[in-house]
């Protein structure tokens, strides 16, 4: 088995992807309401604070929610949250307001990531995750406790501190989900639970920039070089290579917003021996070419891979 723990690689994999966390808000409602926040392509989550409500979404049932539960949809599942489990009314989407019965607050937020929404963290995640006050363990539930405090106090310094405290909430729901979920692992989750997998994974994401092939990878897995690229194709959903690719041009994106980073430098760095190769393997992921990218950090924007 390899030494490197899961977490340090869905570390490794966090870091290159540039995990960024907000808060939408922090409504108090009552009576009869419904609201939504999908539809901007974002991850989201709901942390309940007190009071209950209902989640309704196109596959599931409707999800009942008591204080201290939290939901995420890592890819931005339609949904609406609303004061019973009466289908909502999607032509008329109302905004939470006063009336009878008791007070219901929620943390309502959102994840991105710098690099595009399209990355093999939130691929492998599924479409809905419920953690259930009770079995969310002591830091996840102390880390939506400390949440909470911090949006109901308002002191000064509150938006940065919950949006650092939001981008830990998401590592710590990712690593309930391997370690406590019943779901089946799927994608780079599950292949970061095989041990075999795993050894060419930390391989490929610690030294890019090496001559891998088929051969070198599934001789780093212990495996033949057939029964590798099928297993890892199987569970990762893309060849070895595809994903090695995938990868150098995640980390050649990191570097090139480097203005002092040349595209030669960066090309060698990743394992490329020719800029039209580079280039081109730039373009098929992130949909357009290092020199644009250049040009869009030169005007303060960001990426977006796609």
């Amino acid at each position: 088995m390899s030494d490197t723990p899961v977490e340090d690689l869905l570390s490794t994999v966090l870091r290159a992807y540039n995990l960024r966390a907000g808060i939408y808000g922090h409504p108090a409602v009552c009576g009869d309401y419904q609201f939504g926040t999908a539809g901007d392509g974002n991850a989201s989550f709901h942390l309940l604070g007190t009071g209950e409500c209902w989640v309704h979404t196109r596959t599931e049932a409707p999800i009942h929610m008591r204080a201290g539960d939290l939901i995420v949809m890592p890819r931005d599942a339609w949904h609406v949250m609303r004061s019973n489990d009466q289908p909502p009314d999607t032509g008329a989407m109302r905004q939470p307001k006063e009336g009878d019965g008791g007070f219901t607050t929620m943390l309502c937020g959102h994840f991105d990531f710098d690099s595009g929404r399209h990355n093999p963290v939130l691929e492998a995640l599924p479409d809905i995750i419920l953690i259930r006050a009770d079995a969310a363990g002591d830091r996840l539930r102390h880390l939506a406790n400390l949440m909470m405090i911090e949006v109901e106090t308002h002191d000064p310094g509150h938006a940065p501190v919950l949006d650092r405290l939001a981008d830990t909430l998401f590592v710590m729901v990712v690593r309930h989900h391997i370690f406590f979920s019943d779901a089946e692992h799927r994608g780079l989750i599950a292949a970061l639970a095989d041990p075999r997998l795993r050894k060419a994974l930390d391989a490929m994401h610690q030294r890019p920039g090496e001559n891998w092939t088929l051969e070198r990878l599934a001789s780093e897995a212990a495996m033949s070089r057939s029964v590798f690229a099928q297993r890892f194709n199987e569970v990762v959903g893309a060849t070895p290579i595809d994903y090695l690719t995938r990868w150098r041009m995640v980390q050649a994106e990191r570097m090139l917003r480097d203005p002092r980073a040349s595209v030669a430098s960066v090309m060698e760095d990743v394992g490329y021996q020719t800029e039209a190769a580079f280039r081109k393997a730039f373009k098929r992921v992130h949909g357009y070419g290092p020199g644009r990218l250049r040009r869009m950090f030169r005007r303060g924007g960001r990426s977006d891979a796609a």
